[in-house]
């Protein structure tokens, strides 16, 4: 081969090998925003649809107490808690709801729970005429689809509640049912069926004790809500390096003290 040819050959490959690795650098290309064809498509298929839930749903009254779910499916474990210690639950787990409303946002999606708890009463009611009074206002209550062969009737909870899916930076291209991947940590859409009823699957003495509206050792937070209802006062602290939280109901000389150490009561004094 002539010199020059070799000297031709020697660029070439150098220039092969220069977009080779400056193809190597580039990052990799980020998801496209989501399109209107998958947005109609989320709306169509999960919007009305019964799930199953397997958290807690924290009875909300407005969209800012939204239960948080990240992509990777995971939520706030703390925060979740103290919600549902500061306004109950709207759903137990294991309670069948319906998605009553979709919003998508810049960098999230909000899907609205049995109403979204934006009105006390049954949120499946179409129209409910109070008091008997004579020409008394109607409220009508937002639109339902009735469930088909098999389904379960609409769940009876007054106040609903919101779960937002969120992203870093904004909503990606997906289908619904990497939507449903999304939230599977948090609602079951698979099952069809009717729902054990949330007190049917705790302890019998546990069950006992919510009916008689009392407090046990054992119990954990959710538990205590249903017995007692939201506490008047709260009170942390730690002893012997292990933090507890007090719950106090009543008013004095009548009062009775829970005590939390994480999730499970550890004692319970009444005062009479």
């Amino acid at each position: 081969m002539k010199p020059g040819a070799c000297v031709h050959a020697a660029l070439a490959a150098l220039l092969v090998c220069a977009s080779g690795g400056a193809d190597q650098a580039k990052p990799p290309a980020k998801p496209k925003p989501l399109s209107i064809d998958n947005r109609l498509a989320i709306i169509r298929v999960l919007s009305s649809e019964y799930a199953t839930t397997r958290q807690p749903l924290p009875a909300s009254q407005k969209i800012e107490e939204a239960l948080v779910v990240t992509p990777a499916g995971a939520i706030k474990e703390e925060k979740l808690r103290n919600d549902l210690a500061r306004r109950g639950a709207a759903v137990h787990t294991g309670e069948i709801i319906q998605v009553t409303a979709i919003q998508f946002k810049s960098s999230s999606i909000l899907f609205e729970i049995n109403g979204g708890g934006k009105k006390k009463k049954k949120w499946y009611e179409r129209i409910q005429v109070s008091g008997g009074v004579e020409n008394a206002p109607i409220e009508t209550g937002p639109p339902t689809r009735t469930p088909g062969p098999g389904e379960p009737a609409p769940p009876t909870r007054s106040i609903g509640s919101w779960i937002l899916l969120d992203f870093p930076d904004y909503v990606p291209d997906l289908k619904p049912d990497e939507i449903k991947k999304m939230l599977a940590g948090v609602l079951d859409f698979n099952a069809r069926s009717p729902a054990v009823p949330w007190i049917e699957t705790i302890p019998e003495e546990f069950r006992e004790a919510i009916k008689e509206k009392k407090a046990k050792v054992g119990m954990n937070r959710e538990m205590v809500l249903a017995a007692l209802g939201r506490p008047q006062n709260k009170v942390r602290e730690t002893r012997d390096g292990v933090e507890r939280e007090d719950w106090l109901y009543g008013n004095p000389p009548f009062v009775t003290f829970v005590t939390f150490v994480e999730d499970k009561v550890v004692e319970v004094k009444e005062f009479k």
